[in-house]
């Protein structure tokens, strides 16, 4: 069977695209880039938001047997991106399909997607739903709840708010998921590709068993062996204002839509019985319990902890350049800076100029983080370190820890600079 997955360098896309080749299947991806490494026979690189007439669709379809479109986005970049990605360019797709006879399509949807939903995204994957009905097509629609992969960003988040101590989050306890491990969702997408006529028109796609957002995070955190959390409700009107603040941000998932679709999943309709997709898997899929591992652990706590090191050691950056000028008797600080034997013309220029390093890699290190600001507070901090020890040894006595605080200080800096540099490792 020749298939062609949309949307394949996503997380379902990409994991669809690897167990149907483990099927037998030869199969072809599409995305908007190629990735590299892949043969430009087996790969379509497309705008699909471009793709909403028929005709687009023609010339990828030859010799296709089936499609599995994949394609689904959370947030809008551009005003009516729903509606191309979600609606347009399927309708297009499943008319280009029934006119060239391809035998199987599969749509992956979402519970809760209807026509006349209240959200932006339920409303175009519903509106494409309804579209593919009326086709002429032998097609399934699968409609996962949540689902979960190592890799996705969604459940990377999902496993750092996991670890901490203490959260409050918008219907906690009151607002069912039925999670899926992308592995389960792509073995089913698969098994129904290759099903006879008998396949199901839609299915719920969803795990064994419902939890609420507050008991999805205490399986991960179980998963992972991390220490009990405790996780409050956020009330609603307080939700609402944070989706709307947290929206400014391009990159985040929290928008008002997504507040609204949370509310609206309180009655149940994020969840569905498991039984269909246990007959087509021929087994029960992953419990929650089972998705994160131990060994995840130390990054769910670094994706909070790191951001948090930085914004302390910014704002201690900030006040040390406060209290070097302003804040600490000028007296105090020109008598050490004399014991360090710097000469008296130079005590107050040396001051001043130390007070402004210090406030701009603070603020740096707030709105403009660099990789290359850890070796510089590295070697001031080593610097300063090594030069009160010469000339001023007694601070090491310092009831305060004047030069001992300094020790874990260059640890935390050292581990987030070696951070910092894998990070951009991946990025290249």
């Amino acid at each position: 069977m020749n298939v062609l997955v949309l949307g394949a360098t996503g997380l379902i896309g990409g994991h669809t695209l690897a167990a149907l080749r483990a099927a037998g299947c030869h199969v072809i991806g599409a995305s908007r880039r190629r990735p590299d490494g892949v043969a430009a026979s087996d790969w379509h690189a497309l705008d699909m938001a471009a793709m909403t007439e028929p005709a687009a669709w023609l010339p990828l379809l030859a010799g296709v047997d089936a499609v599995v479109n994949c394609v689904g986005i959370i947030r809008a970049r551009r005003p009516g991106d729903f509606d191309r990605l979600h609606r347009a360019a399927p309708v297009a797709l499943f008319a280009a399909c029934e006119q060239l006879g391809v035998r199987r399509v599969i749509q992956l949807s979402a519970l809760g997607s209807d026509p006349a939903a209240a959200t932006d995204y339920w409303r175009s994957k519903g509106e494409a739903e309804a579209a593919l009905r009326r086709r002429r097509l032998h097609a399934t629609i699968v409609r996962p709840s949540l689902v979960y992969g190592e890799e996705g960003a969604s459940s990377r988040l999902f496993r750092t708010l996991a670890t901490l101590p203490l959260l409050a989050m918008p219907m906690a306890h009151g607002a069912p998921v039925q999670p899926i491990h992308v592995d389960d969702l792509a073995a089913v997408i698969v098994r129904l590709l290759l099903r006879d006529e008998d396949a199901p028109a839609e299915l719920a796609a969803v795990g064994p068993r419902a939890l609420s957002m507050a008991g999805y995070l205490a399986a991960l955190r179980a998963g992972m062996g991390a220490p009990p959390a405790l996780v409050l409700e956020l009330p609603l009107p307080l939700a609402r204002l944070t989706a709307r603040l947290a929206a400014l941000h391009p990159a985040s998932a929290l928008t008002p839509d997504a507040q609204t679709m949370l509310e609206r999943s309180a009655d149940g309709g994020n969840t569905a019985d498991a039984g269909p997709v246990s007959a087509v898997l021929a087994r029960t899929p992953r419990d929650p319990a089972s998705f994160a591992r131990p060994v995840q652990l130390p990054a769910a706590v670094l994706g909070w902890g790191a951001p948090a090191l930085r914004i302390a050691l910014a704002l201690l950056w900030l006040v040390t350049a406060w209290a070097s000028w302003w804040g600490w008797p000028h007296a105090d600080s020109v008598r050490w800076l004399a014991a360090c034997g710097v000469p008296p013309g130079w005590r107050e220029p040396l001051l001043l100029a130390a007070s402004g390093l210090d406030g701009a890699i603070g603020s740096l290190l707030l709105l403009r983080p660099r990789r290359w600001l850890w070796p510089l507070q590295l070697a001031l901090v080593a610097g300063y370190s090594a030069i009160l020890t010469v000339f001023l040894p007694a601070f090491w006595g310092h009831p305060f820890g004047v030069l001992s605080k300094n020790l874990p200080l260059l640890a935390a800096m050292l581990v987030l600079w070696r951070l910092d540099g894998d990070q951009e490792s991946e990025r290249h």
